[in-house]
This record gives structure tokens, sequence and C-alpha cells, in this order.
């Protein structure tokens, strides 16, 4: 059994984190952008999309209560999961999706981890919260779903 790889942790100075994130962050879709849903995503009505990573710790935290804020809202659940190595299907029930060649992430301009998208049907981007922390309620407001 392998042993998951060590996260590190850089203390940066902090003008050089805000460009940092300024630059991963740039290239994201934003709200009121319409953006073709990829087919795999399968989108019929108002959906939350949750992109995430092996090795995220903030995703870990929402982990916890992502499904229930979708239900709660009214929105299905799509989870693109980057990880490249195995998951089990049903971790999210039919809402899972890998994307290891990153076809679903670069469609939304995805660098960080989590972000988290509000969408419609028809590829319109309501709102967009990019390096969220795994806290319900600030995830809530900065998705208006509060």
């Amino acid at each position: 059994m392998s042993t998951p790889p060590r996260q590190i942790r850089l203390r940066l100075p902090a003008f050089l984190g805000r460009a940092l994130g300024s630059l991963l962050t740039r290239s994201a879709v934003k709200a009121g952008q319409t953006v073709a849903p990829p087919p795999a995503l399968g989108l019929t009505r108002r959906s939350l999309l949750y992109f995430k990573s092996e090795g995220c710790a903030p995703c870990d935290g929402i982990d916890l209560f992502i499904g229930q804020l979708a239900a709660s809202s009214d929105l299905d659940l799509r989870v693109v999961d980057a990880r490249r190595g195995e998951v089990p299907e049903q971790v999210y029930g039919g809402s899972l999706l890998l994307d290891r060649d990153g076809t679903l992430r670069r469609a939304y301009g995805v660098n960080v981890f989590p972000t988290l998208l509000v969408t419609g049907p028809g590829g319109q981007v309501e709102r967009v919260l990019v390096g969220a922390e795994a806290d319900e309620a600030q995830i809530r407001a900065g998705l208006g779903l509060a």
C-alpha cells in the first residue's frame, strides 16, 4: 500500500501571493458568461459544478456538505474530479465525473481547486467561487444561495 503524497505549504510574501492568485484565477469563467456545457456534464437544468482535486484540503472540507447544499438549493450537482488515480464511482452517486485529461476544467478555465459554479442548462454562468474555504455559510453567500 502506497503512502499518499505529502502536502507542501509555502509561505510567500503577501504581494507575491496576491499576484499568483490573480494569475491563477484570471482564466476562470466569470458570472454572466455563457459556456457551451460539455456533453459529459449532462446539464438539463440549473446546476452546481464542483471542481476538485486529490490532495486539496479545502475540497475535503467541502465534501462534507456539498451534496446537501445543492439539494437544498434545488440544483443538480456535478462533481468534476481532477484525480488521476482511482476513485469509487459510488462516492458521489451519478454526479461524479473524473476529468483525468482536463477537458472539463479547460472548458471553464479552472486552475484552482476548489472552484464552484452555478450554471443554467444552456451554459449561462450565474456565479463563480474560486478557492473557497470549507465554510458552508460563506459558500452559500458567495454563490448567492443564502
